[in-house]
């Protein structure tokens, strides 16, 4: 009998050495249809890597679990996949994700965060085992073999390397103050996980409102910020209105970029609201057109960005309320990083175009809004 287990593993362990490319192969199968999943639903992840179990690992399982193995079949971890992802709601949206994509054996899939006791903590973490579909076009030699898909949290992926690093899995006995030790700050880390997907939901109920009262033209009073200033550049009717007005008049497109960035120089005009944002718009806008025209021209491009549109609104603050060198060098410290060189290098192109500015016909400097420049 003894002699019958040891010629079975030893032919296990022979055939998975044979067949080691084929798991190799398997393996980035593997990884390229999680990674095409992943960006399929958006899910927001940190890492997906995979890894095929080493010929000497699996000669040590099968010492360990000597009799449990009858067919090279029957191991499912020695190709898997990991995916590291934020939240800890993401792990079940990543694993009903899964179903779609391969087949998924449920009766030996282990969702490691119901196996803990109520009085328990430690390593989380949710363990697919799947296969790829004969449907998808692959060989039957890859669909017969069953894969291990793990997913966690950063933090949960964080405990299970600091645990394993500290030999806490190790075989020998550990005392029973550092298990509790242990046990408290894996707690701590899976209070930490639902605090995060608490915030997250805070955030997307505050987005829903903002979209709103945007929607609804309830924006004037609305503090800038990231979320705020995204939704009213992309939802706000009168926003639209004033950019259509715009391109007509500069007779070039308009191409919508990520304006945030810019909330920190529009911070230090005293803009807050998105109603002082929409005022400054209406305000600066003879100015601002003037800018984009010469960009336009000097760069020969036949379209502005809303990246663009507020670097100029910027320039136009500075011009009209004539602020002084050092004010203005003080401006571009703001996202110059201390860079002199560069600080320097934007306030005297600044200048000089102020200088150029004052040199166009003044009829033509103040013919009106959407006048002729």
């Amino acid at each position: 009998m003894y002699g019958d287990l040891l010629s079975k593993e030893k032919e296990i362990l022979q055939t998975y050495s044979k067949n080691i490319d084929t798991y190799n192969e398997l393996g980035e199968i593997l990884h390229n249809k999680l990674t095409e999943m992943i960006k399929k639903h958006n899910f927001f992840t940190m890492e997906v890597s995979y890894r095929i179990k080493t010929v000497d690992s699996l000669a040590d399982k099968l010492r360990r679990k000597s009799g449990k193995y009858s067919s090279i079949y029957d191991i499912t971890d020695l190709c898997g996949a990991r995916i590291i992802c934020y939240l800890n709601d993401t792990v079940d949206k990543i694993s009903e994700a899964l179903r779609e994509t391969f087949v998924v054996d449920e009766e030996n899939s282990v969702d490691k965060r119901e196996s803990l006791s109520a009085t328990q903590f430690g390593y989380l973490s949710l363990h697919n085992i799947v296969s790829l579909r004969p449907e998808d076009g692959y060989n039957d030699e890859f669909c017969k073999i069953r894969c291990e898909i793990q997913i966690r949290t950063v933090l949960q992926h964080a405990w299970a390397e600091i645990e394993h690093d500290l030999g806490y899995k190790s075989s020998f006995g550990v005392p029973s103050a550092i298990r509790r030790e242990f046990s408290r700050i894996a707690g701590l880390l899976e209070i930490a996980d639902n605090q995060f997907v608490e915030l997250s939901e805070n955030i997307q109920r505050y987005k829903d409102g903002i979209i709103q009262q945007i929607a609804h033209g309830e924006y004037q009073i609305l503090p800038l910020d990231e979320v705020t200033l995204n939704e009213y550049l992309a939802k706000n009717d009168e926003y639209h209105e004033f950019i259509e007005m715009y391109s007509t008049a500069l007779q070039l497109e308009y191409l919508p970029t990520p304006a945030y960035n810019h909330l920190r120089h529009l911070f230090w005009f005293e803009l807050k609201t998105l109603g002082d944002l929409y005022g400054a718009l209406l305000e600066y806008s003879d100015t601002m057109l003037k800018l984009t025209r010469y960009f336009a021209r000097e760069t020969h491009t036949e379209f502005f960005t809303t990246n663009m549109l507020f670097n100029n609104l910027c320039q136009a603050f500075l011009i009209k309320n004539k602020y002084t060198r050092e004010q203005v060098k003080r401006f571009y410290a703001l996202s110059a990083s201390g860079n002199e060189e560069k600080i320097k290098h934007d306030t005297d192109e600044l200048f000089e175009l102020s200088r150029k500015l004052r040199l166009v016909n003044e009829s033509k400097w103040i013919s009106g809004i959407w006048g002729d420049v």
